[in-house]
């Protein structure tokens, strides 16, 4: 089989599948994304001059492969992860949940699991943690441990699946925590949207393992030490960090489009604010991805 008759078949079938999904409301499908990738089609037809009538090698076909799955991830993550998983018929199940701040705490630790849905992380409260939820099936449970002057909380989201609900699913979690303590936080969810201000908190260490997803994560400068560590397939990524501190971003990403503002290249995918080394209060940011699209600002 000649590239050009695959290329042009696959397509074919993927434009095709794109329509069928978005028509079906499995994606929201962003065209306008679809459309800057264009020129892909001119790296295809490029590969067909130069292999001709002969039969492809299978890296010329794996490049292919690694291309239209570039092409459905784009479509994946600037549709599906902005929509608001509201699409079920039915209300949402509301839970409120609330943790007192014990006397002397310090240190706190926050695990979120959950699958699908949209997460926010933001305001402060009195309490140790404060959080409300809406889901259209299932529900969260909450769990803590406490030690004199250390607390642990769990919320964990008990349902249908935590994985990919196409077809129906409401999940949304907003998150209130305690600016006294110091705080290690833990998110691991499936498909999902984040929005984290995390600048009222003393954060000591921020670890986010997701899917397919949009993060947001604004971090602050009231730790001396910050190590933040996120791991995603299909993702795009922002992360905010604050003039005042030093910061080191390191990367280690497939196919991946990247602006690191406000840093120094200091080697391959390392990158280094020009105070770092002189900052009192320091931020290490690493990001491990598939197809992605990163993007790391000052404040």
């Amino acid at each position: 089989m000649r590239l050009s008759t695959l290329f042009w078949g696959v397509l074919l079938v993927l434009i095709g599948g794109l329509f069928l999904l978005n028509n079906l409301g499995v994606l929201n499908v962003n065209w306008d994304t679809i459309w800057r990738l264009w020129p892909m089609i001119l790296v295809f037809w490029g590969l067909s001059i130069l292999v001709g009538k002969q039969r492809p090698p299978w890296y010329v076909v794996a490049l292919m492969v690694l291309l239209i799955f570039f092409m459905i991830a784009a479509a994946a993550t600037s549709g599906w992860f902005h929509r608001d998983f509201s699409f079920v018929a039915g209300e949402g199940y509301q839970q409120k949940f609330e943790e007192p701040l014990a006397p002397n705490t310090q240190k706190a630790t926050f695990r979120l699991q959950s699958g699908a849905g949209r997460f926010f992380i933001r305001d402060t409260t009195k309490q140790l943690i404060k959080v409300e939820t809406e889901v259209s099936f299932g529900k969260y449970v909450i769990s803590r441990e406490q030690s004199d002057n250390s607390a642990y909380v769990t919320l964990d989201f008990r349902g249908r699946s935590k994985g990919w609900n196409f077809g129906g699913g409401h999940n949304r979690v907003d998150v209130q925590l305690n600016s006294t303590p110091s705080w290690t936080i833990y998110i691991e969810v499936g498909a999902a949207s984040g929005n984290f201000d995390l600048s009222p908190y003393k954060v000591e260490e921020l670890r986010i393992d997701a899917g397919a997803s949009s993060m947001k994560v604004r971090l602050g400068d009231q730790s001396e030490e910050t190590r933040v560590k996120v791991k995603t397939g299909a993702s795009s990524t922002s992360i905010e960090v604050p003039e005042s501190v030093g910061c080191e971003v390191r990367l280690e990403t497939a196919l991946s489009g990247k602006r690191i503002s406000g840093f120094d290249k200091i080697s391959k995918n390392r990158y280094q604010t020009s105070n770092f080394e002189s900052a009192a209060k320091k931020i290490y940011i690493d990001v491990s991805a598939g197809v992605s699209q990163i993007r790391v600002d000052r404040y």
